[in-house]
């Protein structure tokens, strides 16, 4: 059974679709609770999962809606299928997604965050994504989406 955080369970990741988060990933699934608990607590109030852990299928069927509307939002090779990844919302709407970052990048630069890889603002659609992937290089990925 994988363990619940401070903030949050692994009923949260689970994908759209219905799937649980995989009982076999414990060693990600901590990974990405604790760094969401950690976002969590820096921010000092709820965060909603928007979206944790795809199924490789979940994930395709998003890229191909993504197509349909001309956009290109979903990577064909995100985290979310690995489990490494989460699109985190506060409660209050979009205006908070840039104070969210700004919490994020701030901790990330003084070393509260060392399993953050890669981090993406998605203010238009209200949601932050963080995920766990490190880049070969160490660097933080960062890019802004829609």
């Amino acid at each position: 059974m994988l363990g619940d955080g401070k903030y949050f369970k692994a009923s949260e990741f689970a994908c759209h679709s219905g799937a649980p988060y995989p009982e076999e990933w414990a060693d990600r699934w901590a990974l990405i609770r604790d760094l969401c608990d950690a976002i969590r607590g820096l921010w000092g109030g709820p965060l909603i999962v928007v979206s944790g852990y795809r199924t490789p299928d979940y994930n395709a069927d998003l890229i191909m809606m993504d197509a349909g509307k001309g956009s290109h939002q979903v990577a064909s090779s995100s985290q979310h299928i690995e489990g490494l990844a989460a699109d985190l919302r506060t409660r209050n709407g979009p205006q908070d997604v840039p104070q969210l970052l700004r919490v994020v990048l701030t901790a990330y630069e003084d070393g509260k965050l060392p399993t953050l890889g890669g981090v993406g603002d998605y203010e238009q659609s209200n949601w932050l994504h963080v995920d766990c992937h490190r880049a070969p290089d160490g660097h933080l990925r960062r890019w802004r989406g829609t």
